[in-house]
């Protein structure tokens, strides 16, 4: 099958056609314009310049920004943890004297004055621990937070003490009768 394609055209007479008058002419003409449909003005180029630099930067400002926030919010959340643990410990310090209380005492007036105390107290904290959550970042918040479970520790111990030395005057009066 394979033929060689000078032997097609060596036994044929080709006709030689005649271009039209003016078909030089209109061939340059239609190249010239299908070449300014490629190239891109350089008003556009600049256009395109400017979007591609708008483009980097908006991204680039949104990375580094996201880089930001993450650090922030884990320096957050570590300083959260730690209020966390704080707010724990005093509140297990403040159940095993309110415990420790009511094994020693049987006045109920005592009992329900003290329990007033600390509700106004726990109220108080609950909303210092609301403001607290909305604004993490506010030493003056974590202050309070921690002097008012101070405070309710604190009043706990003065109880327990106070109780402490009326059982011992109670043990003198008993004995010297």
């Amino acid at each position: 099958m394979k033929r060689d394609i000078r032997a097609l055209f060596k036994g044929e007479d080709l006709v030689s056609k005649t271009l039209p008058k003016h078909h030089r002419e209109d061939f340059l003409k239609k190249l010239k314009e299908n070449k300014a449909e490629k190239i891109i003005p350089k008003k556009q180029y600049m256009v395109y310049k400017v979007a591609a630099s708008i483009l980097l930067f908006t991204s680039l400002s949104y990375f580094i920004n996201k880089a930001f926030n993450t650090e922030s919010r884990l320096e957050t959340s570590q300083i959260v943890e730690q209020i966390e643990t704080v707010e724990r410990q005093y509140l297990i310090e403040i159940d095993k004297e309110w415990n420790s209380f009511l094994a020693l005492t049987n006045d109920k007036k005592l009992v329900s004055r003290y329990e007033k105390k600390l509700a106004d107290l726990d109220e108080n904290y609950k909303l210092i621990s609301t403001s607290f959550k909305t604004d993490t970042n506010n030493i003056l918040v974590i202050e309070d937070l921690i002097e008012n479970l101070k405070t309710r520790l604190q009043l706990l111990k003065d109880i327990q003490q106070h109780i402490k030395l009326l059982n011992q005057k109670n043990e003198n009066y008993e004995t010297s009768i």
